[in-house]
């Protein structure tokens, strides 16, 4: 896959530690997920080592899957799937499952528009799934109402682990938008689809690379309004990972290995690039969007200028990280830098 060149160090300023796709955990943990061998700034395409199941061939159980937090047997195929973190929904339903319960990001609904769009088919299933509350702090007793039989959690609910296990076999997978890839493979693995999820990673990125091959030497500047904060996202996040699949460049000022950074609106211009992909969370008039895009600093940056600044669905490029997401953003990036 191509690669885009990084400037070494943080740049001025502070990374995000929220419970978005991409902040779930600090940038040490995220490092020590990832590992050496790809580095911070790809997504990670293989299990992290020694994680994974004892058994490589779809659809067939018992098989005892080693995780961020263990080891759990799954005796027989689970039919009945809670999933509780970021990007978990998107993998089940990528991979043709409904699960019995969900969780929901703060100031979103309990199942994203674009995957409502994307499998209109599972609507009356996903109408049907239990409410166990919000990400950062699932409802236990709701959630073992359901009686679940598999309990899928990325490593930010780490701590919940024993309490969870104690309510159905529990998987936890790495977390973070940067690790949605490996987190897909996991979730594949666990579920006895490990086979269908890697054939699901190998198109998306083999699509990502052929769509970005027109593309390149352009830089995409990518920056998401929330409430009280506003942050550029850098290589080593989702929509970043997606960017170094493509082979897109990234401003100078986005070349950063974290997650995020956060911007103010007197320095917004410092977000500039060729084409500039920007999202609102929730209620526009609690964020600054509003006073930023209509104000001369942004109006007098370059891609704003050559209509060049896009803004896309909060949910599939900077909340959820999942492969019908990463389908969107590749699919987004490639036609509108086309036109």
């Amino acid at each position: 896959m191509a690669a885009v060149s990084v400037v070494g160090g943080l740049l001025a300023g502070c990374s995000s530690s929220s419970a978005d796709n991409d902040a779930e955990k600090t940038d040490g943990q995220q490092n020590k997920v990832i590992g050496a061998s790809e580095g911070p700034d790809a997504a990670p395409s293989t299990l992290a080592t020694g994680m994974g199941s004892d058994n490589d061939t779809d659809g067939t159980f018992p098989r005892t899957v080693t995780h961020f937090e263990g080891k759990t047997t799954i005796k027989s195929k689970p039919t009945k799937i809670a999933v509780l973190s970021t990007g978990q929904l998107d993998d089940l339903l990528s991979l043709g499952t409904v699960p019995t319960a969900t969780t929901r990001a703060d100031n979103a609904g309990l199942v994203p528009d674009y995957l409502a769009d994307a499998f209109p088919a599972d609507k009356s299933k996903l109408a049907a799934m239990t409410d166990a509350g919000t990400r950062q702090a699932p409802n236990l007793e709701t959630l073992a109402a359901a009686k679940p039989d598999l309990i899928l959690a990325n490593d930010s609910l780490g701590d919940l682990y024993p309490k969870l296990s104690k309510i159905a076999p529990t998987v936890i997978t790495a977390g973070n938008g940067i690790n949605w890839k490996r987190d897909l493979l996991l979730v594949g693995d666990a579920i006895g689809k490990g086979q269908q999820a890697q054939k699901l990673l190998d198109g998306i990125v083999e699509d990502a690379h052929e769509k970005g091959e027109a593309l390149s030497k352009t830089s995409v500047s990518m920056l998401r309004f929330t409430p009280g904060r506003t942050r550029m996202f850098g290589v080593s996040s989702f929509t970043g990972s997606i960017a170094v699949d493509m082979g897109l460049d990234r401003p100078k000022s986005q070349q950063f290995k974290a997650i995020s950074e956060d911007i103010g609106a007197e320095s917004i211009d410092k977000a500039d690039g060729d084409w500039i992909f920007y999202s609102v969370q929730g209620d526009a008039d609690k964020t600054d969007a509003a006073s930023v895009l209509a104000g001369p600093l942004w109006k007098s940056m370059s891609a704003v200028k050559a209509g060049h600044a896009v803004k896309v669905d909060d949910d599939p490029w900077y909340l959820n990280a999942g492969p019908t997401a990463a389908r969107l953003v590749v699919l987004q990036l490639a036609e509108d830098i086309s036109k």
